[in-house]
């Protein structure tokens, strides 16, 4: 079986479990803060692939990840991650949920990356634009400067990308003008 199917198919029934419980707020959160400290963490992963360590030492590390405690929904899951033997999976599923989780409740995630630092209205105004177009309920910004942009911004939502900087401007103004030297007149 594909990692993708096995994945979807975890995280699936970890937003159905979690929705039904009312608590798939609370994993989400927890889901994302899992996937960062398996992300950053080299020695989680390690301990979750030790075979000298018991399934209960393994949900108890995970649960420090959750600052402590984990909701009952996402306890019950990691134990039956455990239980099936796809740890190796289980960072996969976790980004796998937090994709589920974002398209059943209409969440965007939005990248701004500007030549120059952006105040905090334009920023808001920005985010407000993408939830207008996209119809969505809530989007997340994620703002970075890039200098080598010279001027202008490059937007990203989900898989679509707006290019208005100056230098993805000068850089197509080069190519069509070495197409253009290059024609026999």
């Amino acid at each position: 079986m594909y990692t993708g199917t096995i994945a979807k198919r975890y995280a699936t029934a970890l937003y159905e479990f979690s929705a039904a419980r009312s608590e798939e707020r609370t994993v989400y959160d927890e889901v994302r803060r899992v996937a960062v400290c398996l992300a950053e963490v080299e020695q989680l992963r390690e301990a979750l692939f030790a075979p000298t360590l018991s399934d209960e030492q393994k949900v108890a590390l995970i649960g420090k990840c959750c600052e402590g405690t984990m909701s009952g929904s996402m306890e019950r899951f990691v134990h039956l991650v455990l239980e099936h033997r796809r740890e190796r999976y289980l960072e996969f599923i976790l980004h796998s949920y937090v994709k589920i989780y974002k398209q059943r409740h209409s969440i965007v995630d939005v990248e701004l990356v500007s030549a120059a630092e952006l105040d905090a209205a334009t920023e808001e105004r920005i985010a407000e634009l993408v939830k207008e177009q996209t119809h969505c309920r809530e989007t997340i910004l994620h703002t970075k400067v890039d200098k080598q942009l010279i001027g202008g911004f490059t937007l990203r939502v989900d898989d679509h990308m707006i290019d208005s900087s100056i230098r993805s401007q000068l850089d197509r103004l080069r190519r069509e003008l070495a197409i253009s030297n290059k024609r026999i007149l």
